[in-house]
């Protein structure tokens, strides 16, 4: 499935995008998001993804402002419920830059986007874990991400199976972890704009530690 979505990061260039603004939310490489879909525009905007190339553009807003990078998604999950919501998963592509917003009359916003710099996001579905552990670099790497997410993990008192997070390749893991990680919407939008994983990596093992340590010290999360 890995080859199959690093294919489709490659092949699939949209000029234009629905976008759903969604403020500390990000979508990176690789990476699932779920979602819970029940305002009528945005039901609207599910429904004629459906009927298309089921993409959806995820972009986090700020006072009606979006932010000029956001992740694209392909539905790869759909559930409607019985109240009439819908439940999907999406699967992040790659990331995209904002253009000029179209005049249109759906209830939605899109825009013109376009991939200029993130051509590399596609090797991150077919990211494997084997080379990364034959390399004395790539396993320092992954320790010393361990060490910040078991220090995160410890001040938010979440419980993590540790064993199952080892079988997943390091630049999946990095994202993964970027997305669910409990920042604030601008230290999440950092990490999505951080150029390379590996400079990703490092801005997350930074944040870790600094939201461990305040958190630990306050006993709260901290402000921007």
């Amino acid at each position: 499935m890995s080859a199959h979505y690093k294919s489709l990061a490659r092949r699939t260039n949209p000029e234009t995008v629905a976008l759903f603004p969604l403020n500390g939310t990000v979508l990176l490489p690789g990476c699932d998001l779920p979602l819970n879909i029940f305002e009528p525009r945005y039901l609207n905007m599910i429904d004629d993804a459906l009927k298309g190339e089921r993409l959806i553009g995820m972009v986090q807003s700020e006072n009606d402002n979006l932010k000029q990078i956001g992740g694209l998604g392909r539905i790869s999950q759909f559930s409607e419920t019985e109240d009439g919501r819908y439940l999907v998963v999406l699967k992040g592509l790659k990331r995209f830059r904002l253009g000029e917003e179209l005049k249109t009359t759906s209830p939605y916003r899109q825009a013109h986007i376009d991939f200029d710099g993130f051509e590399a996001d596609a090797d991150t579905h077919n990211a494997k874990q084997t080379s990364e552990a034959l390399s004395e670099s790539g396993r320092s790497d992954r320790a010393a991400l361990t060490v910040a997410m078991k220090s995160l993990a410890k001040a938010i008192n979440v419980q993590v199976d540790w064993d199952t997070l080892k079988e997943i390749p390091l630049p999946l893991l990095v994202n993964q972890a970027a997305m669910i990680s409990p920042f604030q919407a601008e230290d999440k939008q950092s990490l999505l704009e951080a150029a390379t994983v590996d400079d990703r990596r490092r801005l997350l093992i930074g944040l870790m530690h600094l939201y461990a340590s305040q958190i630990t010290d306050d006993g709260d999360q901290p402000t921007q």
